[in-house]
């Protein structure tokens, strides 16, 4: 297979559940090279919401509100926050490996090459003044023009551009993501309606679907050079993959596989304290519960929208914090010793924003009984 033959499918899903099963499948089929470079363009057929890997759908999702309006909501395989895709907008990934010349392999590398990137493609075929924001936005006069999430493991590089290309009823989005206000405290735009904006607004024309494969096509050589975009289509074993996938994370113990309900029962007795912390820091969002017994942490769960390298060093990370004394200055050894590790990267996290939202949870416990409502 010639690397420098890489393949442009162009397909129809829903954005949640693209993210679960055809997703991870082109992935798996590029990491073990039955199929080229891919780059995807999945133009979506109805409203929906992905939620982060590290993230916990009870704390960024009005669940109730969602499923009284018929809102499709996932828990996605890779990094980042939450994300609500309407029907006509389009998903944009680059599964390339990190071997071609060119494709970054880190994630402080990865956001502003392609971003920028895309910031000029957008630009230059429609004249509007788009421009990266970091760590990971596409933006026009400050409002959020592009989202964006990315997984870099096993020398392949997942980087998911969503495109919104169309209005969305930002009443019905801001209910069902309702957003803390560590979220917006740096932005001059605060509510979902003015911070938010969509391509055919911006351009003042309507999109089509092959005005979108331009799109693709012209990001795509811009971003990377030293290879040929042909067009292709999803394989056998990709159909056979993405099954697999639906099934494995298409279900409610994957989707609540970070939520508290379930990370604490069985753990936490009664006597043990709980608290609750939150911080924005450049990377994101993070949400921190800790859970001690005395002057110890038993358990912590550190959720959030940022993008970890590799996707499970947030697990590591809460098993690190696990035994550690429950004080800050035994907190913060304990994450500057983790953070310190070359197999990690959080990109955009630094050790004092674990430690701000630590700090905040460890200042907050309350008895467990009260905590939990038990």
């Amino acid at each position: 297979m010639d690397s420098n033959i890489w393949r442009l499918v162009v397909d129809s899903n829903s954005y949640a559940d693209f993210s679960v099963s055809v997703s991870p499948a082109v992935e798996k089929a590029v990491v073990n090279g039955e199929v080229p470079p891919t780059i995807f363009l999945s133009i979506f057929d109805r409203d929906s919401i992905t939620i982060g890997v590290n993230e916990d759908p009870e704390q960024v999702l009005d669940l109730d509100f969602c499923r009284q309006q018929q809102v499709d909501f996932r828990r996605r395989v890779n990094g980042g926050g939450t994300i609500y895709a309407g029907k006509g907008s389009a998903f944009l990934v680059y599964y390339v490996p990190t071997s071609h010349p060119g494709v970054p392999d880190t994630t402080a590398t990865a956001f502003p090459q392609i971003l920028t990137a895309l910031s000029g493609t957008l630009r230059d075929l429609y004249g509007i003044q788009a421009e990266y924001r970091p760590l990971n936005d596409v933006q026009v006069e400050g409002r959020k023009l592009i989202p964006t999430s990315l997984k870099i493991e096993h020398g392949v590089m997942n980087f998911r551009i969503v495109i919104n290309v169309r209005e969305i009823d930002t009443e019905v989005a801001a209910r069902a993501m309702p957003m803390p206000p560590e979220k917006v405290s740096d932005k001059a735009l605060k509510d979902l309606g003015s911070r938010f904006t969509c391509l055919e607004r911006e351009v003042g024309r309507k999109l089509s679907d092959e005005d979108l494969v331009t799109l693709a096509r012209t990001a795509a050589r811009d971003a990377f050079t030293g290879h040929t975009l042909e067009s292709g289509a999803i394989t056998d074993r990709e159909r056979l993959y993405a099954e697999e996938f639906r099934q494995r994370f298409d279900n409610e113990s994957w989707l609540y596989a970070k939520s508290e309900r379930n990370r604490l029962a069985g753990i936490v007795q009664d006597g043990d304290a709980v608290g609750y912390g939150r911080h924005k820091a450049i990377g994101g969002m993070i949400w921190a519960t800790l859970a001690t017994r005395g002057d110890e942490v038993v358990h912590a769960i550190i959720n959030g929208d940022w993008h970890p390298r590799p996707i499970d060093s947030v697990d590591r990370l809460e098993k690190t914090l696990s035994g550690v004394g429950a004080d800050h200055r035994s907190l913060a050894d304990a994450v500057a010793g983790f953070l310190g590790r070359t197999d990690v990267e959080f990109a955009g996290i630094e050790v004092a924003d674990l430690m701000a939202a630590l700090d905040r949870a460890l200042a907050a416990r309350k008895p467990y009984r009260a905590a939990a409502g038990c």
